[in-house]
Formats: structure tokens, C-alpha cells, sequence
């Protein structure tokens, strides 16, 4: 399926959630996945759910009427995996719970992609999908240093 432009840069990040899931779901190791999701979730993980949740939902929200039980599932789906990115950070989870935050993070990407992008595209005409690129490529820009 072709994904609206406007979408794209949530899309690509995804990948890498993909990937980030898979490594967790056949870990062998704890420590070394623990690590290797948490560079994940500092590099990209933290920034990606922030973007959905302060610019996709808004900008979704000001323009139609959005799926009310998929934003509660997606919202809630972000709280578990923070709350489990917290728990591997502070070394609290076992390898079958990092394993079992890998099947999660696996199906929540899938679950937007499959489910609530194609919604927000078909909710959103050319005009707000142009406004939602808009917001999301400023919200991607890298922010720049504080001036001395």
C-alpha cells in the first residue's frame, strides 16, 4: 500500500521500530538488548511517539472526526512501552519480558500502519494531509542549539 506523503517520515521510522522489536523478540542476551533498544529508544523511539501524540493526533483531531477506539489503543499501547522502556532501563525485566515488549512493539507498529494510517489518510483531504506533512516535518527538524 502506498502511503500518503504526509505519513512517510512516521512510516520510515517504523522500520526501525521493526527492527528494534525483532532484536528484542529472539534475544539471547538481556543486557546486550536492553542496550540495544534503549539506543533505539533515546535515538528515535521517544521522539517517534512524542510526534504522534503532539502532531499527528492534533492536527488528525482539527480537521475530522478521528477513530476513537484506535487513538485509545494507540495511546495506550505508547504507555506500555514507555512504562517497559523504564523497566529495562532501571534493569527490572527479565529477558522473556524484554522479549514479550518486543512481540508488543512488533504489533503496535503493525496495528498503525495497517490500521490507523490508512484511517487518518482517508479522513484527511489533500489539503489537511499537505498541513499534517507540514507539522511533522517541523516537528522532525532537528532543533537547533540555544544562542549564548
Amino acid at each position: 500500500m502506498k502511503r500518503a506523503e504526509a505519513l512517510r517520515p512516521l512510516s520510515r521510522e517504523h522500520l526501525g521500530a521493526l527492527l528494534a522489536a525483532k532484536r528484542l523478540r529472539e534475544a539471547d542476551d538481556l543486557e546486550e538488548a536492553t542496550r540495544a533498544f534503549l539506543d533505539f529508544w533515546k535515538s528515535d523511539g521517544q521522539r517517534h511517539f512524542r510526534i504522534e501524540e503532539e502532531v499527528l493526533l492534533p492536527n488528525w483531531a482539527r480537521q475530522a472526526e478521528v477513530d476513537r477506539p484506535g487513538v485509545a489503543r494507540m495511546l495506550k499501547e505508547h504507555l506500555a512501552i514507555r512504562r517497559e522502556a523504564l523497566r529495562l532501563a532501571a534493569g527490572e525485566a527479565s529477558l522473556e519480558e524484554a522479549r514479550e515488549l518486543g512481540r508488543l512493539l512488533d504489533d503496535h507498529v503493525r496495528f498503525e500502519e495497517r490500521r490507523l494510517f490508512p484511517i487518518v489518510e482517508a479522513a484527511l483531504d489533500a489539503a489537511g494531509l499537505a498541513d499534517l506533512a507540514a507539522a511533522i516535518e517541523e516537528a522532525e527538524a532537528p532543533t537547533p542549539p540555544p544562542a549564548p
